[in-house]
């Protein structure tokens, strides 16, 4: 059955009259289209029996090549009648669609019950593909050797954040469609803050880089983390890197049938257990696709059963404040017993 079809069975299961999804990356996932919100209304109308895009007339031909029927309207029109929505009907709405269109919505149709569309469509988009899989395994590819390519030009006196332009810039020469994120690339004591981008600080010999990167290639991400070193790393640098990596591997090694909170303990299990449960701050990793963050969710308190064919990072770090921080990261897919992971790219610390 196709995305589509799956979709219209669950509604139906569900009690579901419409749903009404804007451009993001569910639109993306149901039918192939990419765009940016806009201020005007952009949407894929999905109901038991019919669905359709409602457009503005600027898109009618581009959309023409997607085989989906195109209820357009000009500038000018009310693009709410162009649809055809009961009221008081039960409506599952994009969560990311602009809260603008989503009081017109309520106040045009009147719905009996709002709900967010998450609900089914994260059901569907957390069980990848075949297809799906092999594409992230090329952007993976891509990314990579991007990366090695990339560690010839970390040189000492190189601001952080002219080394993640530049990785930026060897990506696009390799053929992406950009990244995934922006680059997070920190040094010496920057790389104990998990999430800080990157700073004007230069790069100087004895410094630990971590270097966090993803591409999008096709519609999907990647995401992985590496640490290197400007010269050899000092003993405790190795030390926790040694404590990171083991608890990376040991989750990487989840059983099909496990909750997400379970893979995460095994990850926390080995952190606590070397001393350092302080300073390990967030969860162990996040739902990976089309979306560089999406459900499901390898943190402490999710329920959620991992199945086969679900993709998802494993990441644990240690961040000593003020001193450094070590973050290893691989994507992977459970298998039918077993994680799999995705990555090839070696887990060593890359001395320059």
């Amino acid at each position: 059955m196709d995305r589509i079809g799956k979709l219209q069975k669950m509604m139906r299961d569900r009690g579901i009259d419409y749903v009404i999804i804007g451009p993001t990356s569910n639109m993306f996932y149901l039918t192939n289209f990419s765009e940016e919100q806009m201020e005007r209304p952009l949407f894929f109308v999905v109901s038991e029996g019919h669905f359709y895009f409602l457009a503005p007339k600027l898109y009618e031909e581009q959309l023409s090549k997607y085989n989906f029927e195109i209820n357009s309207y000009a500038d000018g029109e009310d693009p709410y009648s162009k649809m055809d929505l009961k009221k008081n009907s039960v409506i599952a709405i994009d969560d990311q669609l602009w809260s603008v269109f989503t009081i017109n919505l309520i106040r045009k149709f009147n719905p009996s019950n709002l709900i967010p569309a998450s609900s089914l469509l994260k059901e569907l988009r957390m069980r990848k593909d075949d297809d799906e899989i092999n594409i992230m395994k090329e952007g993976l590819k891509i990314a990579e050797n991007s990366f090695l390519q990339f560690l010839n030009d970390i040189k000492e006196g190189s601001s952080e954040c002219k080394l993640a332009d530049r990785l930026e810039e060897i990506f696009k020469e390799n053929g992406t469609d950009g990244v995934s994120f922006k680059t997070i690339l920190t040094s010496g004591p920057n790389t104990s803050m998990p999430h800080l981008r990157c700073t004007e600080r230069k790069v100087r010999r004895g410094d630990v880089i971590i270097v966090d990167f993803g591409i999008k290639y096709r519609g999907y991400c990647t995401d992985t983390t590496r640490v290197v070193s400007l010269g050899n790393p000092s003993d405790e640098v190795k030390k926790i890197h040694e404590i990171v990596l083991n608890a990376q591997e040991a989750a990487e090694r989840a059983k099909n049938g496990m909750k997400g909170k379970e893979i995460d303990s095994i990850a926390r299990g080995i952190i606590a257990k070397a001393g350092y449960s302080q300073f390990f701050i967030h969860r162990t990793g996040h739902g990976i696709g089309i979306d560089v963050h999406e459900d499901p969710y390898i943190s402490q308190d999710s329920e959620q059963v991992i199945e086969k064919n679900m993709t998802f990072t494993i990441e644990p770090g240690i961040y000593l404040p003020g001193k450094f921080g070590i973050r290893i990261e691989d994507m992977v897919v459970m298998g039918e017993k077993e994680a799999m992971p995705l990555n090839k790219l070696g887990k060593e610390i890359y001395a320059i």
